[in-house]
């Protein structure tokens, strides 16, 4: 390839191949122009080369073979990418804080802030239609000295707003299902530390506790005034569909929507978080667990609504492909839950894809997604791309 200066390149032009940033990562393709920002950014960042096999021209090619794709730059989408992701945690770590608070006070002073968590709720649920895709592909580490339960409310309350606005149930409702699933696991706060943070197999009494704990947070948000749907809610997140769970072992529409929904959005956030005794699962592992249970102890509808919303392959899941390439889920499709979109990584010789494009594999296809990477796998990869 032909080595050329930033200096000569052309404000909104266009070069007829592929320009390179280096030996690996595509800068622009054929069809998009060289604009201002990107030049400037260059200059900004230090890069006196770019390199390419093409010549300059005033238009783009007549046409071009792209797969899925949104026609940006490799690295516009990795800034778009880091920025967005940088956007979705931050709000986290924001609603996190808040919920340090609130569950600070209750622990010193008994006291909830109801109003304070109708507008987190509020927030949440615009935040969730906005940004759905960010936030649910968001990978948030827990803090070593941070509470278990306060990520785990706030992720439950992202997957349980994400069920609802699948469902299409009105805003009014959202926000109060969002305040439950903030408040659902409130009464192990009454519950010894040691006992819930277990990292072994739990005492017959030990177990009666903990099977308490919806009853407590009922007990708790009724007698600071929540409605009635949140402390049903927080009540029945534990109840099987098939009669097998507790405090009421109640069934089927015994049940209440939020407390359907809410089982399958904690049961997720649990099963994806890192415990002290057992590390976490990925999304698909995650997702797979719950689909054995669909009907048993979960809603089968709500179930639904949760794959729909996640796919099979949930949005951050990194993925072999049956020809042994491998890549990372960027984004679902609502009307084909097991055909994600994939960004292509690594191909089939264990090599960079320059232009990392982005493909949508459906059953017949030559390429298929074969499973999800193992951990060490991961690492790997992260190894070879330089992350």
């Amino acid at each position: 390839m032909k080595k050329v200066t930033v200096a000569q390149l052309k404000e909104n032009s266009y070069i007829d191949a592929p320009v390179y940033l280096d030996e690996k990562f595509i800068l622009t393709s054929p069809e998009i122009p060289l604009k201002p920002e990107l030049i400037q950014r260059l200059k900004k960042w230090n890069y006196q080369y770019v390199f390419t096999d093409g010549l300059p021209t005033d238009s783009p090619p007549a046409s071009t073979d792209n797969v899925v794709t949104s026609g940006e730059s490799l690295l516009d989408q990795d800034i778009k990418e880091k920025e967005a992701n940088e956007r979705a945690r931050q709000f986290f770590d924001k609603i996190s804080k808040e919920m340090e608070k609130i569950f600070g006070e209750f622990r010193e002073k008994g006291d909830i802030r109801e109003e304070r968590l109708i507008e987190i709720s509020k927030e949440m649920m615009s935040e969730v239609k906005q940004n759905k895709h960010d936030l649910l592909r968001l990978q948030v580490p827990q803090r070593d000295d941070q509470l278990y339960l306060v990520p785990h409310a706030v992720k439950t309350a992202i997957y349980a707003l994400s069920i609802a606005d699948f469902l299409k149930i009105p805003p009014h409702k959202q926000i109060n299902l969002a305040t439950a699933a903030l408040l659902h696991e409130i009464g192990m706060l009454r519950i010894p530390p040691k006992i819930y943070q277990h990292n072994r197999a739990l005492s017959p009494e030990e177990r009666k506790t903990i099977v308490a704990h919806p009853v407590i947070s009922y007990k708790i948000l009724k007698e600071a005034g929540f409605p009635a749907t949140v402390c049903l809610g927080v009540l029945e997140h534990h109840e099987n569909v098939n009669g097998s769970g507790y405090p009421r072992k109640l069934s089927g529409d015994n049940i209440s929507l939020f407390g359907k929904i809410i089982a399958v959005a904690s049961a997720y956030s649990a099963a994806t978080s890192k415990r002290p005794f057992r590390d976490e699962h990925d999304g698909h592992t995650s997702i797979m667990d719950l689909v054995k249970d669909g009907g048993k102890r979960y809603d089968e509808r709500i179930l639904r609504a949760l794959i729909f919303t996640l796919s099979i392959y949930p949005i951050g899941t990194y993925v072999m492909l049956s020809n042994g390439a491998m890549g990372i889920i960027v984004k679902t499709d609502p009307e084909a839950p097991k055909h994600p979109l994939v960004r292509l990584l690594l191909n089939e010789h264990n090599s960079p894809y320059r232009d990392r494009p982005v493909i949508q594999p459906k059953d017949g296809d030559e390429v298929t997604i074969e499973r999800p990477l193992t951990k060490p796998e991961v690492e790997q990869l992260k190894e070879v791309l330089g992350r």
